[in-house]
């Protein structure tokens, strides 16, 4: 082919999507993206969108994600200041118990390790929380990276 066909195929080319365009015609309905796996399963989109909804998707995806993580940050704050509110209420308790059990022989040297006790087990089931789901990140990361061909021979 000579050059001149070249410039009538990038002419007409240029003609056609011109015209499309004037016609409303839009690229981004033809661009296709590839949707992230959490994402399609927190909003039931397909694994692959157009350009012009993946935009408009992911902008309501993202103020979604904004709005549901500040409230539940405010949430966690909210209880942090409950939890030492309690806390600042128990240890007044036990400073002004704390005098009178001394007196008492046998009380005074066991409030501490009843205290002690006491918050062992409050704080069991939040330490197995999270030592459960320290536990699955790992194995999830464990399943993502490829096995290594460095083995040692033993």
């Amino acid at each position: 082919m000579q050059h001149r066909h070249y410039a009538y195929i990038f002419a007409l080319i240029m003609i056609t999507l011109s015209l499309g365009a004037c016609a409303g015609f839009d690229l981004g309905d033809i661009v296709r993206v590839k949707t992230p796996n959490r994402v399609q399963q927190s909003t039931g989109l397909a694994a692959t969108t157009s350009l012009n909804e993946a935009e408009a998707e992911y902008r309501a995806w993202f103020e979604e994600t904004q709005r549901t993580g500040s409230q539940w940050k405010s949430n966690i704050e909210r209880a942090g200041e409950i939890r030492g509110i309690f806390s600042q209420l128990t240890l007044s308790a036990l400073d002004q118990l704390g005098p009178t059990v001394a007196g008492i022989p046998m009380l005074g040297p066991a409030l501490p390790a009843m205290t002690g006790l006491v918050g062992l087990f409050l704080g069991t089931g939040r330490l197995r929380k999270e030592k459960e789901s320290s536990f699955n990140k790992g194995m999830q990361e464990g399943r993502v990276i490829p096995p290594s061909n460095n083995t040692i021979n033993t």
